[in-house]
């Protein structure tokens, strides 16, 4: 696996545009997805790094290439990579020839479509952009009145929305406890099958 830095992946995008290879998001997902993942890594996102490259994104979409499968596999490997998933970031800047192909009558016709064919819950998803450190931390308290449970491994499985929105707000998870006021330590010793 290549050491990424800014220059090689400029220097693989450019080797792909010379050889005529895909450069669509759809087309890179599906032939290079580690440099795919780099690009939007560096550069925020991959219509940026094909700028950066001193070529024209617009030029390369293809929405035809476009099919319900490939939209949905998209947005099943951005939902594994913790991406907002919101129609405002991926519109305008995570993926904006996903948002465009997901939204056309042929294909979904509407974002929450797409998202829900892809097993996503929209109502989540809608809802990241708008979570601050003080409604993370209200849901982990209201979480723990419950008793229900905070480790990460469980989280991941019954609330993806928060411990989403506390990896987005805090540096870790255990941040995000602290800054509840709870002790990550004994959360852990409860759950001794959580790793994190």
């Amino acid at each position: 696996m290549p050491r990424w830095t800014n220059d090689t992946i400029l220097g693989e995008i450019l080797r792909r545009y010379e050889t005529q290879q895909d450069l669509s998001y759809s087309g890179l997902a599906r032939e290079d997805l580690p440099l795919l993942r780099a690009a939007v890594r560096y550069f925020g996102s991959y219509p940026l790094a094909v700028a950066a490259a001193g070529l024209d994104y617009d030029e390369l979409r293809r929405y035809r290439s476009w099919t319900n499968e490939r939209i949905i596999e998209c947005l099943q490997e951005l939902a594994t990579q913790n991406a907002d998933l919101s129609w405002r970031h991926v519109s305008l800047k995570l993926d904006p020839t996903l948002a465009a192909a997901a939204v056309k009558r042929h294909h979904f016709g509407s974002w929450r479509a797409a998202l829900e064919a892809a097993g996503l819950d929209y109502d989540t998803i809608r809802r990241y952009h708008d979570w601050d450190e003080k409604e993370v931390v209200r849901r982990i308290q209201e979480r723990h009145a419950k008793g229900e449970p905070l480790y990460a491994k469980a989280l991941e499985r019954q609330d993806t929305a928060l411990i989403t929105a506390a990896r987005r707000r805090f540096p870790a998870w255990h941040k995000s406890l602290e800054a509840a006021g709870l002790d990550y330590t004994e959360i852990v010793l409860r759950n001794p099958s959580e790793k994190r």
